[in-house]
């Protein structure tokens, strides 16, 4: 028995919160589940700091409870700024996290990207066959499309169809 899990939730810390959810909500669709400012000392020692703000988006699946997308945009930071990390020069590098996401309208999805300031893609849609089923993922048509979201984080769309 696991001491932890389903995973609540992916924090995406954001240069641009507004950027972000252009992608995130608009382009893939999901829902906002919540919106929330917080400041104060107790917020900054979580993040390592004496002074900051944060303003976060929750996205998921409309009423999840877990599997939510944390957008956090930190500002009013002391004792020093929020760094940044260089974007990816190349996909896939070790110690790169990457959040995938499944979809049954991948045409609509890569339409809707294509829009998005700052979206830079891997791949487009590529298919490849999987022929034999897993406990956890049947066999099938797979396609995925990959991106790199306005902050340079890795993200993968997944689309499926019986074989």
């Amino acid at each position: 028995m696991s001491a932890t899990g389903p995973v609540k939730r992916v924090t995406l810390w954001v240069r641009d919160l507004e950027a972000s959810l252009a992608v995130y909500r608009d382009a893939l669709g999901l829902a906002v589940l919540e919106r929330k400012e917080l400041q104060g000392p107790a917020i900054a020692k979580m993040v390592g700091l004496e002074q900051a703000k944060l303003r976060i988006v929750h996205l998921g699946a409309e009423g999840a409870t877990h599997g939510w997308v944390g957008l956090y945009e930190i500002s009013a930071t002391a004792p020093h700024d929020m760094q940044s990390l260089a974007k990816p020069l190349s996909f896939p590098a070790y110690g790169q996290a990457t959040v995938v996401f499944e979809t049954t309208a991948m045409d609509a999805v890569l339409v809707r990207l294509r829009a998005c300031v700052g979206v830079r893609f891997v791949t487009a849609p590529t298919e490849y066959v999987k022929r034999e089923a897993s406990a956890v993922m049947p066999a099938g048509r797979y396609s995925e499309l990959i991106f790199f979201d306005p902050d340079g984080i890795p993200v993968s769309v997944m689309g499926y169809a019986p074989l």
